[in-house]
């Protein structure tokens, strides 16, 4: 018994001595190449190079100009001889590593290639010396980027490159209504580290695209407009602030580069006007405290052309409309996308609101503009909004045939009354006859068709926003309800009727003269009847006639099913609000909801989405039928149209549903920091969930 005893404890000593054995220090493969660098001429030719490695090898990287044969190799203590070729180089002269590998040893062999066009200038960003691809990214490098709506950005300038790649459905005529491109340019063609994000740029003209030349990979381009430095870490264009000057050589419809030297000239009266220089310097002087605070220089002229015509962020040209009856543009001496002054919601001839039938503004037209200018945030000057007009239009100086009022040349109806309410021209040209920040003085009643929902009603503002028109379409007069109260004049509640396109209204309450925006004053409105309902939402007499729609937690998806997506925010369960009718891309807000026993109960008719099963997935669909798809470029936001893959997977993860872009790998998700509404990104942040969904029960 003791010799089992001694040889136990023999044992054990070794096997704890044999397991605290260190190993022996690692040493890296040895891999060394003849020669650290190889010189070509423009034409294609071949060099040779020796590689000894103590290991098998492989070349781990390399430019797209220069083969390799062989690419890998075995260990060998003997040179082994590898060829490199380079192609003919019609560019500028350029260089690049040819990186070769034995796990963590690398050796490179850095080759230089002349070009045709000999050494490469930057360019110095003008139309006549625009930027290389290369002079671009270093002009963005340092831009900082705070947020999506705090940035640096770059004056218009000029950049030339050759497409190395269209991202994807990003040709002009894969966008579809959005008439713009997303797409790569490097100098010489080639992907890589060295190309630059042209970021929805519009076509030739600067202008969406409608038809005409589209672009392919190893077109050579001219992009004019400003860049940025997107998150800090990629450069390219401001959206919608570029466009396609000229393409292969083609600038029909770029406005020529001509003329514009940016000299300051004139005095600003009406017989010597400023020029768009001149109208830059003086609103420069000007100081700017915030919204309120914010000098104006007084009435002036400023003289140019349309250069192009703003667009807002969802790329709807800011052109003269019925309903606001001003239009945002900019203007140069010669039409050109340079030297520019931002013309900021101008009225019409004769300081009148444009109307339906007025002459449209466009591009090239020459104009005198009258009015006020500022600093706006203190880095912008423009026209102060609604405070100047268009004093002349190609030399016509005659007013636009309106009387201030009516908006969209319809017929104004109604006295106000309950019963001979406004329609909505007459609202509007009674809001529209008030001083700016004027309100009537008593309440006043207007009847119509909600035509657009702009914000639905909600739990935590308990208001509604929504256009009405007299017979519901979005088209001629529509008249804003802005921020208004529910039935009664009370607080709207969870489980109280949501408003809806086609819904007959009439809304009591006062009118306003909003920024020269005819509207109703922000709560002091309320919806006196709802298709024809007038009893208080909710409450005793009928509740409002409100509908309880029940809703069920599930784990699997009935495809056909109506569903509300729902997320949980410390606690509290927020729905999916679809994306306004008059956006196209967006996130999807949160409104908060009330859960109890895995059940809902409440009118969310305007927070129910469609899931359909399609070939490989599911479409989700919004209560107007359009689609979700998501941003294939950044994280964040989804997009509208039919241009975009809509196929989506779902999987069961718990009691969550992992709702992803098929083809991007983008997951739906809530919350995060300290939002609460529904995102999608490639990867789901730490303080966001996935998605409860709830079917609506038949």
């Amino acid at each position: 018994m003791k010799i089992k005893t001694l040889f136990a404890a023999i044992l054990a000593a070794g096997l704890l001595f044999s397991g605290c054995r260190q190993d022996e220090d690692y040493v890296l493969p040895d891999l060394r190449v003849g020669t650290e660098s190889l010189e070509f001429g423009q034409q294609s030719n071949e060099q040779t190079v020796d590689v000894t490695a103590s290991r098998e090898w492989l070349v781990r990287s390399k430019p797209d100009w220069v083969a390799i044969d062989p690419d890998h190799g075995p260990a060998s203590s003997a040179p082994q001889r590898v060829t490199l070729t380079v192609l003919d180089n019609a560019g500028y002269d350029r260089s690049g590593d040819v990186v070769f590998s034995i796990g963590l040893s690398k050796a490179a062999v850095t080759v230089n290639q002349k070009g045709a066009k000999g050494a490469k200038s930057n360019g110095t960003g003008k139309l006549d010396d625009p930027y290389t691809v290369e002079g671009a990214l270093a002009a963005v490098a340092n831009l900082t980027w705070t947020s999506s709506t705090e940035y640096q950005a770059t004056e218009v300038v000029y950049v030339k490159g050759i497409i190395s790649r269209i991202a994807e459905n990003g040709s002009f005529a894969q966008t579809g209504t959005f008439g713009n491109g997303n797409f790569y340019i490097s100098d010489d063609g080639a992907t890589g580290d060295k190309e630059f994000y042209c970021y929805r740029v519009l076509y030739l003209g600067n202008k969406k695209y409608t038809s005409g030349t589209d672009i392919k990979v190893g077109d050579e381009v001219i992009i004019c407009g400003k860049l940025m430095n997107y998150r800090g870490n990629t450069p390219e264009t401001v959206a919608n602030e570029a466009y396609l000057y000229s393409l292969n050589g083609e600038t029909e419809g770029g406005g020529g580069g001509g003329g514009n030297t940016g000299t300051p000239q004139g005095t600003g009266t009406q017989a010597d006007p400023y020029n768009a220089a001149a109208a830059n310097a003086a609103a420069s002087t000007l100081t700017y405290t915030d919204k309120d605070n914010y000098q104006k220089s007084d009435n002036v002229y400023i003289k140019g052309k349309i250069s192009r015509i703003a667009v807002d962020k969802n790329n709807v040209e800011q052109v003269f409309t019925a309903q606001f009856g001003n239009a945002s543009f900019y203007i140069s001496d010669d039409g050109s996308a340079s030297n520019e002054f931002y013309v900021y919601r101008a009225l019409f001839l004769g300081n009148a609101k444009w109307q339906e039938g007025n002459t449209q503004i466009k591009v090239g037209d020459e104009v005198i503009i009258c009015g006020k200018l500022m600093n706006f945030n203190g880095k912008t000057p423009e026209t102060v909004a609604n405070e100047s007009y268009i004093y002349s239009l190609n030399g016509t100086t005659e007013g636009g045939g309106g009387n201030g009022g009516g908006g969209g040349g319809g017929t104004a109806n109604g006295t106000g009354t309950l019963t001979d309410p406004y329609n909505a021209a007459g609202a509007i040209a009674v809001a529209s006859a008030l001083a700016e920040g004027g309100k009537t003085a008593t309440d006043v009643y207007v009847k119509g068709k909600i035509c657009l929902v702009k914000y639905p009603f909600d739990a935590t503002h308990k208001t509604a926003t929504f256009f009405i028109s007299d017979d519901g379409n979005a088209s001629g007069d529509q008249f804003q309800c802005y921020s208004v109260k529910y039935l009664g004049n009370t607080d709207w509640a969870e489980g109280n009727k949501q408003v809806q396109v086609g819904d007959e209204v009439i809304v009591c309450g006062k009118l306003t003269n909003y920024q020269g925006t005819p509207e109703t004053a922000s709560k002091e409105a309320y919806i006196y009847s709802l298709n024809g309902v007038t009893e208080g939402g909710g409450g005793s007499g009928g509740g409002g006639g409100q509908t309880q729609i029940s809703y069920s937690k599930v784990s699997s998806i009935t495809a056909g099913g109506k569903y509300i997506l729902v997320g949980v925010k410390e606690g509290k369960y927020y729905a999916a609000t679809p994306i306004a009718s008059d956006k196209t891309y967006g996130r999807l807000n949160g409104k908060e909801i009330s859960v109890s026993g895995d059940k809902i109960t409440a009118d969310l008719a305007a927070n129910e989405f469609t899931i359909t099963a399609v070939n490989g997935g599911y479409e989700i669909a919004m209560p107007d039928g359009r689609k979700l798809a998501v941003d294939t470029e950044h994280d964040g936001t989804f997009q509208i149209g039919d241009s975009f893959d809509h196929t989506f997977t779902a999987e069961l993860s718990g009691d969550l549903f992992k709702i992803s872009h098929k083809s991007t790998g983008k997951t739906i998700y809530h919350g995060g920091g300290t939002y609460t509404n529904f995102s999608c990104a490639s990867s789901v942040p730490a303080d966001g969930t996935l998605l409860q969904l709830y079917l609506k029960d038949n």
